[in-house]
C-alpha cells in the first residue's frame, strides 16, 4: 500500500500569513496536533506548525534567560504574554524544514519515518511539492492491522 492508497484528502492548512490566533484555533478546534502551511496561491507546501511551536514563543530565548534571569522565572507574565504572541503570524513561528512524503511512498517506509523522527502527522505532497494529503499513525495503524480484524 502507498500513501495516496489511504491519505486523508481533505487537509486542514494555514498559509504564513494566518495569525497564531486562528492556527491555535484551528488545532485546537479539530483536535489536530498540527497543520501545514502552504503558499497561498499555489499550496506549495513551506513550512509545517504545531501546537509546541506556538506554546515554545511563552518562554524566553537563551539569550534573554542569559541576561534576565530574575524575569525570565516569571511565568505569569509569560502567560499573560500569550495576548501577543497570538497575533505573531505562523511564519515567524512555523517549522521551514517540513519533513514530508509523497503520493507514491509505501506505508511501511512512512511508518519508519514517523517512529524515527516521533511524528505523528505527515503532509503528502505531489511531484511539485503541492499539498494532496495527510497521512497519521492512526491511518496507517488502521490500514495495515484493520484489515485482520
Amino acid at each position: 500500500m502507498k500513501a495516496s492508497d489511504i491519505m486523508q484528502k481533505k487537509v486542514d492548512y494555514v498559509t504564513p500569513k494566518t495569525s497564531l490566533r486562528q492556527a491555535s484555533k484551528i488545532i485546537f478546534g479539530k483536535l489536530h496536533m498540527g497543520l501545514p502551511v502552504v503558499a497561498l496561491k499555489s499550496r506549495k507546501l513551506v513550512g509545517f506548525i504545531t501546537d509546541q511551536d506556538i506554546l515554545s514563543q511563552c518562554f524566553p530565548t537563551m539569550k534573554e534567560y542569559v541576561e534576565d534571569t530574575v524575569h525570565s522565572r516569571d511565568f505569569s507574565a509569560m502567560e499573560k504574554n500569550l495576548k501577543h504572541i497570538m497575533n505573531l503570524k505562523v511564519k515567524d513561528v512555523m517549522s521551514k524544514q517540513v519533513i514530508y512524503v509523497k503520493k507514491d511512498d509505501p506505508l511501511l517506509k512512512i511508518e519508519s519515518i514517523m517512529k524515527l523522527r516521533d511524528i505523528a502527522r505527515l503532509p503528502v505532497v505531489d511531484e511539485k511539492k503541492k499539498l494532496i494529503g495527510i497521512l497519521t499513525k492512526r491511518d496507517i495503524f488502521r490500514a495495515l492491522v484493520g484489515k485482520y480484524f
